[in-house]
């Protein structure tokens, strides 16, 4: 049945389950937890009990997967689902006339409907355009019309709000009038793996709802049951270095195995690795600049540069792991478990915990369309600092 295409999160799904069989889901949810642990897919199967046209469907709270309204949930093109997710600008200007303006305006549209596509193909991708500045307040004005209206066919209304953390001030409190007086046949499931950067009003007006971080061993079944012919090895690193994002598992995986070649995510942490070891010497600050320059091209998208902050990130802590537990086994680069503990035993004053912190800050800049050549430059400036006292 629908749940079942879940990884994990059982006691998420009790929960929901629950909820619907004694017809008490609230107006709003809020789902938090990390990235790529199947928040918005466990939203996508709630719409489709809630639409469901088996008359046993709310009983059960399980839908038929056979009707037309769970066909056409499953194709994300149900008119009673919608998907709100930081886009760009042009998107919700009025249609250009010039053909330079018209032609961005269509290229931009392209890459939207294709991010839904691959949506609809792995519900546990991210809804992510480039140049997008966030949720907008135009889209919140556009949900407050739509929600005004009654839905034609099925049960409920279901607007899921991706990246609900992106919203600016102006977007928030247009989405927090329409959280104080929800409609009743319509239900709104904030997304977030950032909840702190949500207003509090807002959150006080959803019913949270934490998913868990998956374990290394749930994402190997996982990979068992979407029939991957992995290597051994390739396993063991995606498990372990996808930190339980499982549109991360399915990348790493589809690259492994059409192109038998490290992952784009491995490569990418080889790079922050060599990176790490450009800081950690004295005399190699010109190659340095040529990286930061490397990670900062026009080419480079937004979520590229992201990741490569991230494979830092999680360099670094797993030395902070090393030099506090030295015989710790649980590491994220359990592949490059030599090298992290040699940076654990041969840079003892090192400050690894201010690296990881500065860090964090470069990916939230980086998220909030910080220039990346600086964003990176003034990074290695203050690393060089913290790494080589």
């Amino acid at each position: 049945m629908a749940w079942e295409r879940i990884n994990g999160q059982e006691r998420q799904i009790s929960v929901l389950r629950r909820a619907i069989k004694t017809n008490r889901l609230p107006n709003a949810f809020l789902f938090t937890g990390p990235e790529g642990v199947g928040k918005e897919a466990v939203a996508i199967e709630l719409a489709k009990v809630l639409n469901c046209d088996s008359p046993n469907a709310l009983l059960t709270a399980e839908a038929c997967e056979k009707c037309e309204s769970c066909k056409k949930i499953s194709a994300l093109k149900h008119p009673n689902l919608e998907f709100i997710f930081p886009v760009e600008k042009i998107l919700l200007e009025k249609t250009s006339e010039t053909g330079a303006d018209r032609a961005k305006q269509e290229d931009a549209l392209e890459r939207m409907k294709a991010l839904l596509e691959e949506k609809r193909r792995n519900p546990y991708h991210s809804l992510r355009m480039d140049k997008a500045m966030g949720i907008l307040k135009d889209q919140i004005l556009l949900l407050q019309e739509k929600a005004a209206y009654k839905p034609l066919a099925g049960k409920k209304r279901v607007f899921i709000l991706s990246q609900a953390e992106s919203m600016n001030e102006a977007s928030a409190n247009k989405l927090l009038k329409l959280l104080e007086e929800p409609p009743p046949y319509v239900l709104f499931i904030l997304v977030s793996s950032q909840p702190e950067m949500l207003l509090p009003t807002i959150v006080s007006r959803c019913q949270p709802l934490r998913f868990s971080k998956l374990r290394p061993e749930e994402i190997r079944e996982f990979l068992e049951r979407q029939s991957f012919s992995l290597e051994a090895d390739a396993e063991r690193f995606i498990a372990s270095f996808s930190r339980g994002n499982l549109n991360h598992v399915v990348q790493m995986a589809f690259q492994s195995v059409e192109n038998r070649e490290k992952p784009e995510l491995q490569r990418t942490r080889d790079e922050a690795l060599q990176l790490l070891r450009m800081l950690l010497s004295r005399d190699r600050g010109h190659e340095v600049i040529r990286q930061v320059e490397q990670f900062s091209k026009r080419d480079k998208t937004r979520d590229e540069q992201r990741q490569i902050l991230l494979a830092m990130l999680r360099i670094f802590q797993d030395v902070v792991r090393k030099q506090n537990a030295p015989n710790e086994t649980g590491l994220v680069n359990a592949d490059i478990e030599t090298a992290i503990s040699k940076f654990a035993q041969n840079f003892p004053d090192a400050d690894f915990e201010s690296a990881v912190k500065e860090t964090e800050s470069a990916i939230y800049k980086i998220g909030r369309n910080a220039n990346p050549f600086l964003t990176f430059s003034a990074l290695c400036i203050k690393l060089k600092t913290f790494l080589t006292r």
